[in-house]
């Protein structure tokens, strides 16, 4: 899922998923190791602004591979971030038709 980059070739790259335009950009992404959640920045992409997808070429995806594979130990943290964390328990409206066209809710 690597697009070619952008950077040295002047044509647009379409996205793979969608067909539409992508840009070269910088980016993040929050990766779940176990219990412990890793934010990793300042990500070479190509972003597609239509479907939202995020493409890294061969060298990117094995930087990020590896960083994970290493349970992030060969980086120090560049800062580290509080993270509040909220549930969704109790608080999703199922509807369900009921006889009437009506409907009634549940919680969950």
């Amino acid at each position: 899922m690597s697009p070619e980059t952008n950077e040295t070739n002047l044509s647009p790259v379409a996205c793979p998923r969608c067909g539409e335009t992508m840009r070269s950009a910088t980016v993040r992404t929050a990766i779940w190791r176990d219990e412990s959640l890793f934010v990793v920045e300042d990500i070479p992409a190509q972003v597609c602004d239509s479907c939202m997808e995020q493409f890294y070429d061969e060298e990117t995806s094995d930087a990020l591979r590896r960083l994970t594979e290493e349970g992030f130990s060969s980086l120090r943290p560049k800062k580290e971030v509080l993270v509040p964390i909220f549930s969704l328990q109790g608080q999703i409206v199922r509807r369900a038709p009921s006889a009437e066209d009506g409907a009634f809710t549940e919680r969950y």
